[in-house]
């Protein structure tokens, strides 16, 4: 029986894996999140040049992350080519999880998030990784785990990730250059997304909506349902203010051509589909709330596809 001392089982706690691409608002979204109550746990990875604002990444969860991707034989970002890239999920999902394992992990949890209603972690290999992550959550006793989906346009995120010095050994190892490998794996994850999406209602939302006051307003009280019931009395202004809507002035993406870019586009385009009708569905209320943050996980089923059909050269 619990008590008021005793912490929340873990059926009870509100878990948010924030997921995305690398270089899609993410770090801007965990934060504002975590200024309207969901906590992220420590340390924290440090600010750095790329991202001065702060990347909002626990440390545990990245070293987690690393430590799988190198024991699989993966690129240690999730970079990689559009292919290679989209064997890892169901690779993961293969992964033994050894009790040392997840006694490793339920310890750190417990550290961080013992006495937490609403906690969640942000990591882009997450997306990759999220079918080893699911079934570890509900081994651990998790049930209400609401995955966080945030995109942006191919051609603002391929410019942004080309713009990284990071990728030049990668793309100089495979031949290709910077522009291609950062469209591939945007490909690759806008896949992963839209697998995740599919097979477990996660809450979807688009980076450039949080550039408009009113937009970003909505969409963090969305994203407060879908964590559980978040109190925005208690963070919602400062979450906006951190944002900063509007202070930040989109710039309109280059067009994406060839087989690539056509496919990117219509990726984004299901993506953005996807938010829109969670939009509406929040807007009308037709759907009752506990509907709309989505439902409880009592088994591992996500089912995710092993195998796609190769890219043709572009």
């Amino acid at each position: 029986m619990q008590t008021p001392d005793t912490p929340p089982a873990p059926a009870d706690d509100c878990v948010i894996p924030i997921l995305g691409m690398h270089r899609s608002g993410t770090s801007m979204f965990t934060r504002a999140l975590q200024l309207m109550g969901v906590e992220l746990g420590e340390p924290l990875m440090a600010p750095q040049t790329d991202n001065p604002k702060g990347f909002w990444e626990n440390e545990f969860f990245y070293g987690v992350n690393v430590r799988i991707l190198q024991a699989i034989q993966r690129h240690f970002s999730g970079y990689g080519r559009r292919d290679d890239l989209l064997q890892i999920p169901g690779i993961s999902a293969m992964i033994e999880r050894t009790d040392e394992d997840l006694s490793t992990i339920e310890d750190y949890i417990r550290s961080q998030f013992g006495a937490s209603r609403v906690w969640g972690w942000k990591d882009p290999r997450t997306v990759l990784l999220f079918p080893f992550w699911l079934p570890v959550l509900v081994e651990l006793g998790f049930r209400r785990i609401r995955p966080m989906i945030i995109t942006r346009h191919p051609s603002s995120c391929v410019r942004s990730l080309a713009a990284r010095t990071d990728l030049d050994p990668l793309a100089g190892a495979l031949g290709i250059d910077k522009t291609t490998l950062a469209l591939e794996m945007w490909i690759a994850y806008a896949h992963v997304l839209l697998d995740i999406a599919a097979e477990t209602g996660a809450y979807v939302s688009v980076h450039e909506w949080f550039m408009d006051a009113d937009l970003a307003r909505a969409e963090l009280g969305r994203a407060a349902v879908a964590c559980g019931g978040l109190d925005l009395n208690e963070g919602l202004d400062q979450a906006l203010g951190w944002l900063d809507p509007g202070a930040v002035h989109h710039l309109e993406p280059p067009t994406l051509t060839g087989e690539r870019g056509e496919e990117a586009l219509d990726l984004y385009g299901d993506l953005v589909m996807r938010a829109r009708q969670q939009q509406s569905a929040y807007r009308e209320r037709d759907t009752p709330l506990q509907e709309l943050a989505g439902p409880e996980l009592s088994r591992a089923e996500l089912v995710f596809p092993t195998s796609r059909p190769a890219a043709t050269a572009s």
